[in-house]
């Protein structure tokens, strides 16, 4: 019997694929299954999968036409058989005893998913089990208000949920897409348990399009996280009000952040590029709407270098904001 079902999906990740398969194959936990969906790499990473394959027959490679992280992990999904689904990105590790780990959680307290941490710091608020209602209550507004539980990657999905009501990656997002997985999953799920444990190693990749903030279409993506309508997936479980708050803490949130990451001198951009992404943040529709709320900076609960931020995004003072965040990036360096 199968446990876990490990998705890879794989894109020119040749330069970290050997480590990232060596981790998951070197597991404490044997029976698992690695489906590795090559998504039309055009580096050295499918030579990298037919020769792990040889030595480990437990790789099973998927090859498919470029088409993106989610459809890979999609495909990943349809061949799974094992009892859980777990998914690691290509260019991450994790700890020998990660799976483990998780299985043996997800085993003797009979949850449908395990949540574990994705980074040491991070705060689960002393939450073990969230089940029944609770579910709908708690946890899933967290990911309409956040970005901390949104990864995939630290967790475990039992098999049977994911395959019985078709929940799938969002073809059509091009940001948020493990988040709505996990909003869908968490709809019909019953019992969730969160683990003091931190097992899945988070590689930071220079040129990602999911972690070099600078080079994407981030102020487009928060934009289109906060617009989307969730109204067809939570039905009822969350009131129309009670989300567009919710909606509106996340973005007001993403939004600072991105202000600090586009004024930052290591950026990579330069000066005109940076004062010319403050501008087309602080002048966007939306981000003059939401950020024109007063009531919402009450509850963001910001420090005061973020709350004057705010009122500056709200004034479109670019070069305030400019010399804020760098007064910021040189008293912290």
């Amino acid at each position: 019997m199968i446990f876990i079902s490990v998705i890879i999906p794989v894109y020119n990740a040749g330069k970290y694929l050997e480590e990232c398969l060596h981790s998951v194959l070197s597991q404490t936990l044997t029976n698992i299954e690695l489906i590795c969906v090559n998504d039309g790499s055009t580096d050295n990473s499918l030579a990298i999968l037919q020769n792990e394959q040889k030595e480990d027959k437990r790789i099973r490679i998927v090859n498919q036409q470029n088409s993106g992280v989610s459809l890979a992990r999609n495909a990943g999904v349809s061949f799974a058989t094992g009892k859980y689904v777990g998914f690691v990105d290509a260019d991450d590790t994790i700890d020998s005893l990660f799976f483990q780990t998780l299985y043996e959680a997800a085993e003797k307290n009979k949850t449908d998913s395990v949540y574990s941490k994705l980074y040491p710091n991070q705060s689960f608020d002393n939450q073990k089990f969230v089940q029944g209602n609770d579910i709908k209550k708690i946890l899933l507004p967290e990911f309409f208000k956040g970005d901390q539980f949104n990864s995939v990657c630290n967790k475990i999905f039992l098999t049977n949920i994911v395959k019985e009501n078709k929940i799938k990656f969002s073809e059509n997002l091009k940001h948020g897409e493990d988040a709505d997985f996990n909003i869908v999953f968490l709809m019909k799920s019953e019992r969730v348990i969160f683990l003091d444990y931190c097992g899945y190693k988070y590689r930071d990749v220079e040129g990602s399009a999911t972690r070099n903030v600078t080079k994407g279409n981030y102020l487009e993506n928060a934009v289109e996280v906060y617009e989307k309508d969730w109204s067809t997936i939570v039905f009822d479980a969350i009131g129309n009000n009670e989300m567009e708050e919710f909606k509106k803490i996340r973005f007001a949130n993403n939004i600072i952040s991105l202000i600090y990451i586009f004024a930052n001198p290591e950026n990579g951009l330069t000066l005109r590029d940076r004062f010319y992404n403050l501008k087309r943040i602080t002048n966007h529709s939306v981000v003059k709407a939401v950020f024109s709320d007063e009531i919402l900076k009450t509850k963001l609960k910001l420090n005061r270098y973020s709350n004057t931020i705010f009122d500056e995004i709200k004034n479109k003072s670019v070069f305030k904001l400019y010399l804020l965040t760098i007064y910021s990036y040189y008293k912290n360096k």
